[in-house]
This record gives structure tokens, sequence and C-alpha cells, in this order.
């Protein structure tokens, strides 16, 4: 045993030795290895680096990327997309806050804890920069019954620099009373699109100075502090009448004004007699969009005393039954105190042409004019507009023409074309072709008709022309006459 200890340990060291000294070539053979990566790229960034786009000054870089990024989602390019292309890109990506400023973030059960910690290295890339977020809780809030605490102390820890957000989920205040509660606590914050939920206690936004649009879905809007009075554009979907018109006069300073799914109902009666009596000018309103759920006399009220003199565009839905007699008369009746009104788009259902000429009487400004009842052309097989009596009030000798300024007609429906395609014609000739010539020679007795310029009609009824009247509408065509005329199916209900 004395004589084979001292050789076994001498193997040992031995053995020892001869591994060493394998690791140190297996190491010395990886380093080797590496070096014509190294050198390779080192080749390429030089090559790229002479690339017309590494060339350019960095601010024109920024700017490339920051509009390849754009309003992106969770399907579209983002910073990291950006900064696997190369490694070039990478260093320039992960080193430009701008970049990282803009983020959709759409919150998951299975990898909430992952995505709080990339929020956290996402926001810290953002420097100093305003930042516009987009929180969509849609799939966390169907498996979790509380709010996502971490995420949203994430998001109020930049409070303060957010410029713009889009943000839904329940209890939706959490969000805000974990922002501090001073008077500028939001400083730079101009967009707000927020869904309520329906147990929504309040949601205060007055926190928010530069608050100029504010989108608001499923909302109780006196649930909704808000710096009214500077709003320049506002959206609301579910709001009742009363509602409305409240808001209406607190904020006289509107733009933009869009209200959908409309419940033509008081949710308190008691500012009834107050709220409508009182007559409100709107001077700075320039777009309306008003989609009503129901129509009915309460319906008439949002807009009852109120002057809108700056108005140009309107976007109408009445729904899929009939109105009472003479409310959209009356609901249009408003816009004749606005003399810049041009664009008005109707959609829904119209049941007589009676009632159609009624209510576009009370705009003889509009220019561009948009009748969208193809839609609901089933609820009634046997309706038919654009009659012999509406097609009458479009040219001379009628007294009093309708829509005098029109430019750009499009109407997609029912019609009674095959019985009045005469007049039809008639009204494309008198409209295109003779009222630019009187505009040519000067006819001040009936100048105040003006050229059309584009006409399109779909008709849910097939279309019936006989050769002359085809061969006039040619002509129209080939003088200069946007002219569309055909006919689609609509199924029926059932």
């Amino acid at each position: 045993m004395s004589e084979n200890g001292p050789h076994r340990s001498e193997n040992e060291n031995t053995w020892n030795a001869l591994l060493q000294q394998v690791e140190a070539l297996e190491a010395e053979m990886a380093r080797m290895r590496a070096v014509p990566l190294e050198i390779r790229l080192r080749l390429y960034s030089k090559i790229n680096s002479l690339s017309p786009f590494d060339q350019l000054p960095a601010e024109i870089k920024t700017e490339i990327f920051y509009n390849a990024l754009g309003l992106y989602n969770s399907e579209g390019v983002n910073p990291f997309f950006l900064g696997k292309i190369c490694h070039g890109w990478r260093d320039f990506v992960w080193s430009t806050p701008i970049l990282w400023t803009t983020l959709y973030l759409q919150l998951s059960t299975d990898n909430y804890e992952a995505q709080a910690v990339l929020l956290r290295d996402w926001l810290s890339r953002t420097g100093e920069y305003p930042i516009f977020f987009c929180l969509d809780t849609e799939g966390f809030r169907q498996t979790r019954n509380h709010s996502p605490v971490e995420v949203l102390t994430l998001f109020a820890s930049v409070s303060a620099r957010w410029e713009k957000i889009i943000i839904s989920f329940p209890d939706l205040q959490a969000c805000f009373d974990i922002i501090s509660t001073t008077e500028t606590s939001l400083p730079l914050l101009n967009t707000a699109i927020v869904q309520l939920d329906a147990t929504e206690k309040e949601l205060n936004l007055l926190m928010a100075p530069q608050l100029s649009g504010l989108h608001l879905y499923c909302p109780f809007l006196r649930k909704v502090l808000a710096p009214w009075h500077q709003l320049r554009e506002f959206l609301a979907d579910g709001c009742y009448v009363d509602e409305i018109r409240l808001f209406l006069h607190n904020a006289p300073h509107i733009v933009r004004c869009t209200f959908r799914d409309i419940e033509s109902s008081i949710l308190e009666p008691s500012l009834d007699e107050e709220l409508f009596h009182r007559p409100l000018l709107l001077e700075h309103l320039q777009y309306l969009e008003l989609r009503f759920d129901n129509i009915n006399v309460e319906s008439t009220c949002i807009l009852k005393q109120v002057r809108l003199p700056s108005l140009r565009e309107v976007f109408f839905h009445s729904p899929a039954y009939t109105p009472q007699e003479a409310l959209l008369s009356q609901i249009t009746n408003s816009f004749q105190s606005s003399p810049l009104l041009e664009k008005f788009t109707w959609s829904g259902t119209m049941m007589s042409d009676h009632d159609l000429i009624q209510a576009l009487k009370n705009i003889p400004s509009v220019k561009d004019l948009s009748l969208d009842f193809l839609s609901y052309s089933p609820f009634n097989s046997n309706l038919k507009l654009l009659t012999k009596e509406f097609l009458q009030r479009l040219y001379f000798p009628h007294a009093k023409i309708l829509l005098p300024n029109l430019r750009s007609f499009e109407y997609h429906g029912a019609t009674s074309f095959n019985e009045h395609m005469h007049l039809f014609r008639d009204v494309l000739v008198y409209r295109f072709r003779e009222c630019a010539l009187r505009t040519t020679e000067g006819d001040s007795e009936r100048m105040t008709v003006a050229q059309i310029k584009s006409v399109s009609v779909k008709s849910s009824s097939g279309l019936v022309i006989s050769s002359d009247i085809q061969a006039e509408l040619n002509s129209l065509l080939q003088a200069g006459l946007e002219l569309s005329l055909t006919s689609v199916s609509v199924p029926a209900l059932g």
C-alpha cells in the first residue's frame, strides 16, 4: 500500500495537469474562433456606417424611426422589433428615448408579472418626454377581480408626463387615486379616451389643466368631473338627452362634438324646464355628430334654441323604425343658424320624400350631401325615395329650389328612378350643364344655383335606363360630371 500511494498521487497530478492543458487549449480555440466573428462584425459595422441611412444625421434617423413606429398596437411595430434588425439599429433605438414614448399594453393574466417588469424597463427608457399609452384590460378583468395595482402604480409614477391616454377597466378611479391629488398632477394631459363601468362611482379629471379632448364610453356624465369649459373635442357613447344638453351648456369652446347611441329620454326631469328653455350659443362648434337609438319629442330638445354659427359638418343617424312626423325637420331646424354648413351626412331611415324635403329645406348652404338609407330598406320593402316630388324640387322652374349650393350628392337606398328617370336626367342637365352656362354668362337673375360636380346613386332596386337617356348621361360624363348609377341587392330580414 505504501508503494502504491506515491505512484497514484503522481498519476493524479499528471491527470489534472493534462486536463488543465486541455481546458486552456479549448479556451484558446474558442478565442480564436471568436476572432473572425469579431472581425466580421467590425467590418459589417464599417460597411453599415457607409450606408446612406447610417450617414443621416441622428435627428433625421429619429424622425424616420418615430414615423415607422406610429400609433402601433399589440401586433404592430415597436422598438423591440426595430432593435432586432441589426446591432447598429439596436444601439440607436435603445439610446433614443422618444421612440419609447408610445405604448400599447394588453394585460394578460398569465403574463401579468412579466408585463409589470417589462413596463418598468420600458418607462425608464422614455427619459423626460411626454408619453402616450393605451392600457387594454379586457382579457385581464375577465379573470381577475381586482385592479392591476402594480401596473397602475408604474403608470401613475410618470403621470406628470401623460400626454394622451386610452384606458378602461372597472374602478377606473383607482388609477387616479394613486396619482397625486395636487391640482397639476396631470399637467401635460391633453387627450383622454376612457371606458367607464356602470358601477363607476366617479371619475375626476379636474387635475388636467391642459385637457382639450375627451372620449367617454358608457358614461353617466353626471359621474364625470372634467374641465368642460376648456374642451375642444368631445365624444360620448350612451347618453341621455338632458346630459347632452347640460354638456353643451358647460362646454362653450367645443369645436368637434360626437354623441352616439343617444337615449332619447330625460334622466333628470327636474332639469327640464330650466335647461331646455335657455338660449345657447356655441360659436366655435364646427363638427356635430348625432346618432340616435330612438327618436321622439325629447330628441328635439337637444338643439332647441341652440345657435351654431360656425358649424361646417353634420353627421346624423336616425333609428331603424318610423319616427314621429316632423321630428326630423325639427332637429335640422337648428341648422338654419349655420350659414357655413357645407357637409351633411344622413344614415338610418327615412319614411317619405316629404319628410326628407322638409328636413333638407333647413340646410340650404350644404354643398356635400350624403344620404345612406340602404341598410334599412328591408324594414319597408315598398318604400321609395327620390320620387317625382323630390326631383322636381331640385331644378328650375320650381320657385324654391332645394339645396341650391349642392356640389356633391351621394345616395344609397330605395328609389323610384325607373318611373322618373327622365326627371333625374333633367336635374343633372340643369344642375351641371345649364348652371355652368349661366355662371359663365353672368345671368344675375338665376345665378344662385351652383353647378353640381359629382353624383353617386346606389339603388336597392334594379335600374332601367332607356337608350336616349343613357346617351344624355354619357354626354354629361364626357363633359366632366362624375356620375355613378348602380343597383345593389339588400337581403330580406328574417
